[in-house]
């Protein structure tokens, strides 16, 4: 016989089919006696072939409670999902003429879905009914440590591992911009560790595990990227008809808070793309000036209206003086000062020093590829217009946050997108000049306060360096580098014809 699949051999003994006499009252005629209509075996062993079967109701029905029952059957069917349940009488005991009770033992064995096997006993009670044996119905048929009211339940045991926000919540898509979750995702790869599992007695709200195997734990990983100032980074590029870009880091730690461009910058991202910085170098060209003892803060310089420096004619945006403090000109932002000032700089000057701002410099970053830019070494002219800004001099977003990142710092930048792993560099400069660094804060906190950014002097705290790089067609590109706190960011638009986008789109992120 089949129990569950298995092969189930017992021995058939009891009353069924014995026509049995009872004594009736003195002076009556005899009466027959309703024959049994079953074994104590029979019914066992039919309960365990319909126990958590399609035909569950019928194992129920052989019961002494059989709503109970068939309550506590699907509650165990369902815990155990796909599980197999076999079982197997085991000893059959004799039952002795007239008996009402008697005791079958069984095993059971629970194929699960993992191929893994939970083996027990239990006893199966049965009590004759009228003419008919009842199982009596008790949790302990399931298992025997089960109690009423509790079922068997069989369940995977997640493994953790996970790409988190900087709020340790799951990342999810839309969190960040489309490209850059796709890079960041396949740069962590499959984070997830191995399942394990576990079956147990499930009991109200507890759970007492009986077997399963521990989940081998996966890898978490924290993206850096502040989900705030991300959305307020995007609302800020969303808001400009031009291709625009925002990159934003913590000075700190240099961890990336956020990277957003708009649908208007196509075929590139903030990592990536490089352009002329316009004055914004002016940052690495005045450190480059203060370290070779050219100038100082307040050294007077000339900047005149209109210069030809080398075969260069330099002109600024419609102003020049005579004379004035070298930390006025950067607030200004004199092309010509700065023009001169390059022209007596080496040739490995400005390249040299950019690095150590970490512009030009390389880094194997986890989570995206990146591009700071470049400063080749020039004399003559080519100087001349590098210094400014202009010439073959390039920058990205991303390489001038790091700029902004570094004078507010002091510190050499090591760019990071996955928390714990830290860009590996490749070609970075040394230390910044630690002498030059707090005349460049000051000079940058005088270009919001009264230079070319006053508009954004309403914010507190805040310094920083406009650019206007002439692009080509008579456009030009937009900047602002700055820091305020604990944010560094380099804001690009594209084509702007000047500084203002830039300076809008700032204010409009500090604000967010």
């Amino acid at each position: 016989m089949l129990i569950g699949g298995a092969l189930v051999t017992a021995t058939i003994v009891g009353v069924a089919g014995v026509m049995l006499w009872g004594g009736g009252a003195a002076g009556s005629s005899e009466q027959p006696v309703k024959p049994v209509a079953d074994t104590p075996s029979s019914v066992a062993q039919s309960f365990v072939n319909k126990l958590f079967t399609a035909d569950a109701t019928g194992a129920a029905a052989l019961t002494d409670t059989p709503d109970v029952a068939a309550k506590a059957i699907a509650a165990t069917r369902s815990g155990m999902g796909s599980s197999a349940y076999q079982a197997r009488l085991l000893t059959v005991p004799a039952v002795a003429e007239g008996a009402t009770t008697t005791e079958i033992p069984a095993a059971v064995t629970w194929t699960m879905p993992n191929s893994a096997a939970l083996k027990y006993e239990v006893k199966i009670g049965l009590q004759l009914a009228g003419p008919t044996w009842k199982v009596r119905w008790t949790p302990a048929i399931v298992h025997p440590q089960l109690a009423e009211g509790g079922h068997l339940l069989y369940r995977n045991a997640v493994a953790d591992g996970a790409l988190l926000g900087r709020d340790g919540k799951p990342l999810v898509q839309g969190s960040l911009p489309e490209g850059l979750h796709t890079t960041i995702t396949g740069a962590a790869g499959d984070l997830k560790g191995t399942d394990g599992w576990e079956v147990g007695l499930q009991q109200g709200t507890g759970f007492v595990p009986l077997d399963g195997k521990k989940p081998e734990m996966g890898e978490k990983l924290t993206v850096t990227i502040d989900p705030a100032r991300q959305a307020a980074a995007q609302r800020a590029v969303d808001a400009l008809p031009r291709g625009a870009a925002i990159v934003a880091v913590d000075p700190a730690t240099t961890e990336i808070l956020a990277v957003a461009q708009n649908k208007a910058l196509v075929g590139t991202n903030p990592f990536v793309g490089r352009y002329a910085p316009g004055s914004t170098m002016k940052v690495v060209t005045a450190a480059a000036a203060m370290e070779a003892g050219l100038v100082q803060s307040g050294t007077a310089v000339p900047c005149p209206a209109r210069a030809t420096i080398g075969t260069r004619t330099v002109n600024n945006d419609g102003f020049g003086h005579e004379t004035l403090p070298f930390h006025t000109a950067f607030a200004v932002s004199c092309n010509t000062t700065f023009g001169q000032l390059g022209l007596k700089l080496g040739p490995e000057a400005l390249p040299a020093m950019a690095k150590r701002f970490g512009l030009g410099a390389d880094w194997d970053m986890a989570g995206a590829t990146t591009n700071t830019g470049r400063v080749p070494a020039a004399t003559g002219d080519q100087q001349v217009e590098n210094s400014f800004g202009q010439g073959n001099v390039e920058a990205s977003p991303f390489g001038m946050a790091l700029v902004a990142a570094t004078v507010a710092s002091g510190r050499t930048p090591t760019p990071t997108l996955l928390r714990g792993k830290v860009a590996v560099p490749g070609n970075v400069g040394a230390a910044p000049p630690r002498a030059a660094l707090p005349a460049l804060r000051q000079m940058m906190s005088e270009v919001v306060t009264g230079g070319t950014a006053k508009q954004l002097a309403g914010f507190r705290g805040l310094a920083g360096k406009t650019g206007t790089a002439e692009a080509g067609g008579g456009d030009a590109h937009g900047w602002f580098i700055g820091y305020q706190g604990n944010v560094a960011f380099a804001v690009f638009v594209e084509k702007a014809g000047s500084s203002k986008s830039a300076l809008d789109a700032a204010a409009a992120f500090l604000r967010g």
